[in-house]
């Protein structure tokens, strides 16, 4: 038994006769018999009745063709695949992601992605930096979204960013009318801060060190997102990714620059020994054609404001 007698099996049985299915598969109709009868031989199974010209599936033959369907169907997935795979590299993209950018900027770039590519799957695995690391080093996911790289990872590492910071207040604050935010501004002010063992924690705490300023910071949170939405239920100030404070604004928020610059670098990740998957690349080129769009929106915002200001 071979696919060229399961072939003609299923033409006979789709089209009703040996001649439409010769004409089918291109061929004879001694042939497609010579076939279906060499597929009875083989199988030990009477898969048609003859009844003058017509052939009338017998109930062996009804459940055989079931079977056949389905590894018609599977072979079709493996051509669908195929095709993916040979157009760009994969039929799915798992991205792993720190929760600041899981949260903000890659959603808004799956979209834009899914839309260029709508046959592909996309997943999103959010978690801490060390974690998109292991993801990341380990395979499991094909590109990583990090704010810091770990010192025994061995992915490749691209950065995609290192932003300044800006001050997310509360739009009644009192700080709200100024063009920009200094460290002495905050000076007994309630602060939400990242928590601590963040990197980016402790390049923040030095800033406000240097300048002797001294802060509140009766809370704490894990990551950016979350301080931004304490800061819009009025419960402090917080520095914050100009991208992901960008989701957070609105009547309840100001956003405004801290001086001196206070950095958010962003890095990608890439798993280790292998080719890049052409799906990861081309996502990233739509990461980072996003990620310089928002930027520049929020600039230009600032900007608007400063002159309305003025």
């Amino acid at each position: 038994m071979n696919l060229k007698h399961i072939e003609a099996f299923r033409a006979v049985m789709v089209s009703g006769s040996m001649t439409a299915a010769a004409k089918a598969l291109y061929t004879s109709q001694p042939n497609v018999s010579r076939l279906i009868s060499q597929l009875e031989r083989d199988t030990g199974l009477q898969l048609f009745q003859r009844s003058g010209v017509r052939l009338i599936p017998t109930s062996e033959g009804t459940a055989f063709f079931r079977e056949v369907e389905r590894a018609f169907v599977g072979l079709q997935g493996l051509a669908n695949a195929a095709a993916q795979i040979r157009n760009l590299g994969s039929g799915r993209l798992r991205i792993a992601a720190m929760p600041s950018a899981g949260m903000t900027l890659v959603p808004h770039a799956i979209k834009r992605f899914v839309a260029l590519f709508p046959d592909v799957t996309v997943s999103l695995h959010v978690n801490t930096s060390g974690t998109v690391n292991h993801w990341t080093a380990s395979q499991f996911c094909d590109l990583g979204v990090a704010v810091y790289v770990s010192e025994a990872s061995d992915c490749e590492v691209e950065q995609l960013s290192n932003v300044p910071a800006v001050c997310v207040m509360p739009a009644n604050h009192r700080l709200a009318a100024k063009r920009s935010i200094r460290p002495k501004d905050l000076e007994g002010e309630s602060f939400i801060s990242l928590c601590h063992g963040d990197g980016t924690r402790a390049a923040m705490d030095d800033v406000f060190q240097r300048a002797g300023v001294q802060r509140v910071l009766a809370i704490e949170a894990q990551y950016t997102a979350m301080c931004c939405e304490m800061v819009r239920h009025g419960m402090g100030v917080t520095l914050a990714h100009p991208i992901v404070a960008r989701d957070f604004a609105g009547p309840e928020i100001v956003i405004r620059p801290f001086l001196p610059h206070t950095r958010f670098p962003t890095y990608l990740l890439f798993p280790p020994h292998r080719p890049r998957e052409r799906l990861a690349s081309a996502f990233v080129e739509v990461l980072r054609g996003l990620h310089d769009e928002l930027l520049d929106e929020v600039v230009e915002t600032e900007r608007r404001r400063g002159r309305g200001r003025g």
